[in-house]
């Protein structure tokens, strides 16, 4: 475990304070992996990790559900709409 981390008992880890400065210029003290930005509203992150993590994470569930959303619009096709036009 990290010595900056700080485990509460039942809750999540909580992380050492750490000041931040946001694109749009505000400072604000960090606490958590990802904070709201009180004034442009993006979120900061304690750990750049985290924020190429969460970019990642965001990608893939865009490519599942396109993936599930052209499955779904093929069975279609194949299965109601050829018939129905052949008919």
């Amino acid at each position: 475990m990290h010595p900056h981390l700080l485990k509460a008992r039942g809750q999540n880890m909580a992380l050492e304070p750490k000041t931040a400065i946001c694109r749009c210029g505000h400072t604000m003290t960090l606490t958590r992996h990802r904070t709201w930005c009180e004034k442009c509203c993006e979120a900061v992150y304690y750990h750049e990790k985290d924020k190429n993590r969460h970019r990642i994470n965001s990608i893939y569930v865009v490519g599942v559900i396109l993936a599930a959303i052209t499955f779904l619009t093929y069975i279609f096709m194949e299965m109601i709409a050829v018939p129905l036009l052949s008919a």
